[in-house]
């Protein structure tokens, strides 16, 4: 058991380097994921080579290992889900849909409220019946499914373990988006208050300006995410850029010029120098 427990502290070493290191949300899911599934190959190998188990063990094993790689698993997929549904309009419209999405993670709980309050509370009284694989029952629920198709790897009560985690991750970090969001209107009302500058070239442009910002990281030393960039950028210079993810997925498929507007940038630039100096 100790090498499984190996396992689950390598793992959440990686999700701890990942976090701080990561450029965009879209990168940061599809490592994350990478290093869930092979965590859980590892685990499930090695908890099946296991010949002598004791109930204690088994119990342990699904309450306190098994659900932390499959519960950033679902957290990471969940956040994916966040991302890709994300509004991209009007702050207002973005807060709105943060607070819904923290009230359905937070419905869960209400939904398996006796077990969830189990959990909270570190009862034991309880732990065969919900983490044992021969005791296990069959409820009439879809967290059920991944029981009745691996019992050899799965309890009754192990996924939903799993997915109580990744809730409480995805409310974690939603509020401090949420917080951070509430911040950033505050600036933004300032500068529309203050501010009639209008961005007259073509939006893709100032998307492919703001990827050059966040890529140099000369904004808190890289430690942004695009969409803050990206929301101030909209606020200052009062445009709409919709879904600027995929227009950078465009910019890349480019095969002459990919960086146009900023090699047009650096040519304007030196040409205003050389004027200068005449």
């Amino acid at each position: 058991m100790k090498n499984c427990r190996k396992i689950v502290a390598d793992l959440e070493q990686k999700i701890v380097t990942l976090n701080s290191g990561s450029t965009s949300v879209f990168e940061e899911v599809e490592t994350g994921m990478y290093f869930c599934r092979k965590a859980i190959n590892k685990l499930r190998k090695r908890f099946l080579s296991i010949e002598l188990l004791s109930p204690d063990q088994e119990c342990c094993f699904f309450k306190t290992i098994k659900p932390i790689p499959a519960g950033y698993m679902i957290y990471f997929i969940s956040l994916a889900d966040f991302e890709l549904n994300r509004p991209q309009t009007s702050n207002r419209k973005v807060k709105k849909y943060i607070q819904e999405k923290i009230a359905s993670y937070q419905e869960y709980f209400v939904e398996h409220r006796t077990f969830y309050k189990y959990l909270e509370r570190r009862r034991t009284d309880r732990d065969s019946e919900y983490f044992l694989r021969s005791n296990g029952k069959v409820k009439f629920h879809l967290d059920a499914v991944h029981y009745c198709i691996d019992q050899n790897f799965s309890t009754s009560h192990d996924y939903i373990t799993a997915k109580i985690f990744a809730h409480k991750l995805l409310i974690s970090r939603l509020r401090k988006e949420l917080f951070k969001l509430k911040n950033t209107s505050r600036l933004n009302t300032f500068l529309t208050t203050t501010s009639s500058l209008q961005w007259t070239a073509n939006k893709v442009d100032l998307i492919e300006l703001i990827y050059a910002l966040h890529a140099v990281k000369s904004i808190n030393n890289g430690q942004v995410e695009i969409k803050d960039i990206a929301s101030l950028v909209q606020e200052a210079f009062n445009i709409e850029l919709g879904d600027y993810y995929r227009t950078f997925i465009e910019i890349r498929s480019r095969k002459i010029h990919p960086t146009k507007f900023l090699d047009n940038l650096k040519q304007s630039l030196t040409n205003r120098i050389l004027q200068a100096d005449e």
